[in-house]
C-alpha cells in the first residue's frame, strides 16, 4: 500500500511538472506586415509614401519595425525611425506606434496614417479598401492586397491619390531571422494608370520548395502573381510565368549583381506596359540589396494611357 502511495505521488508530480513545462514552453513564430503605399493622382507633381509596419514574436520576445521613405519633388529620402521598436506581448493583430508612425482604422473603415519626424510630416486618410488580388489564402500565410482612395498631405499641400494596403500574416516564420533564399530577382510593381485602373505583380525567381524544405515551412509567399483592376471589376490576371522583361540594367557601385530600370510586360488583350525608373532609392550591400523605385510609363493597347507608381527590387 505504501509502495502503491509512493508511485502514485510520483506520477502526479510527473504530471505537474509537464504541466509547469508546458505553461513555460515557448509559442511558435508568428509574424504580421500591414505595407501601405500611396500614389498621388498626378504623374507630373508624382509623390510616393511607403509606410511599413511589421511585427512578430520569437519566443517570448515580441518586436515591432518600422520602415518607411517618401519620393518627393523626384527625390527619394528614407524616413527617421526606420528601427525596430518595443512591442506589448499578446498584441501583434494592432499595429502599435513606432517613435515617429502610426497606423488607425481598418479595411472597412478606412486608415489613418500619420508620420512625424525629420524633414517630413505626412498624414494619409483612405476611404474602405477594395480588394485587388490574394497571393496566399492559407492555414499558415494570409496575404493579399487591396486599394481605396486616399488623401495625403506633405508640407502643407494636400495630394490626392490611391493608397494600396499590403497585409501579410505569416505563422511559423520568425521576422527576427533574415532568411536566406526567399529573396532571387524580386520585383514587385504598385501601379495606377490614367483611367484609373490599380496594378499590382510580382515576379520572384527564388527555388520555393527548397526554402520550405531548408527552414521547415508550411507555406511560402506565391513566386508570381497580380491583378488590374478597374471599378472594382478585375480586368486582368497575372498568371505564372509573367511575361515581365527587363530592357535595362546597370550595375550599382561596388556591386556584384545588376539593377533593371526598363521593362517591358506584357498583357494579352490590354497591350504592352512599358516602364521606366523616374529616381531610384537603395540600400547597398555589395552582394545584394533593397531598391524603391519611382516609375512611369505608358500602356500601348486599344488606348494608350499613362502609368506611374512605385517598384521595389531585391538581387
Amino acid at each position: 500500500m505504501f509502495l502503491n502511495q509512493r508511485v502514485i505521488g510520483l506520477l502526479i508530480f510527473i504530471f505537474i511538472l509537464s504541466g509547469t513545462f508546458t505553461a513555460f514552453a515557448e509559442p511558435d513564430p508568428i509574424y504580421y506586415s500591414d505595407r501601405f503605399v500611396f500614389r498621388s493622382k498626378n504623374v507630373d507633381d508624382f509623390i510616393l509614401v511607403l509606410l511599413t509596419f511589421d511585427r512578430g514574436r520569437e519566443g517570448a520576445k515580441s518586436y515591432g519595425e518600422f520602415f518607411g521613405a517618401v519620393f518627393y519633388k523626384n527625390n527619394w529620402a528614407f524616413l527617421e525611425g526606420n528601427d525596430k521598436y518595443f512591442y506589448r506581448p499578446g498584441d501583434l493583430q494592432t499595429i502599435q506606434p513606432s517613435y515617429f508612425a502610426r497606423a488607425e482604422g481598418s479595411e472597412i473603415s478606412g486608415f489613418k496614417l500619420k508620420y512625424d519626424g525629420g524633414d517630413f510630416t505626412v498624414t494619409l486618410s483612405s476611404g474602405p479598401v477594395q480588394p485587388l488580388y490574394i497571393s496566399n489564402d492559407g492555414p499558415d500565410l494570409k496575404k493579399r492586397v487591396g486599394t481605396a482612395e486616399a488623401v495625403a498631405m506633405i508640407k502643407g499641400k494636400e495630394y490626392w491619390g490611391e493608397l494600396t494596403h499590403e497585409p501579410l500574416i505569416w505563422k511559423g516564420y520568425n521576422g527576427l531571422n533574415r532568411y536566406s533564399g526567399l529573396f532571387k530577382e524580386y520585383q514587385a510593381f504598385y501601379l495606377t494608370t490614367e483611367e484609373g485602373n490599380q496594378i499590382y505583380f510580382h515576379q520572384n525567381k527564388f527555388d520555393r520548395q527548397a526554402f520550405l524544405n531548408q527552414y521547415r515551412l508550411s507555406e511560402v509567399p506565391h513566386a508570381e502573381g497580380g491583378s488590374i483592376v478597374s471599378k472594382n471589376q478585375t480586368l486582368y490576371h497575372f498568371t505564372p510565368p509573367i511575361p515581365l522583361t527587363p530592357l535595362k540594367k546597370v550595375t550599382p557601385p561596388f556591386a556584384f549583381y545588376a539593377v533593371p530600370e526598363r521593362w517591358k510586360v506584357e498583357t494579352p488583350s490590354l497591350g504592352t506596359f512599358y516602364l521606366w525608373s523616374r529616381g531610384t532609392a537603395s540600400k547597398n550591400w555589395m552582394f545584394g540589396g533593397y531598391y524603391l523605385m519611382a516609375v512611369e510609363g505608358i500602356l500601348k493597347g486599344p488606348k494608350e494611357e499613362r502609368v506611374w507608381g512605385m517598384a521595389e527590387y531585391i538581387p
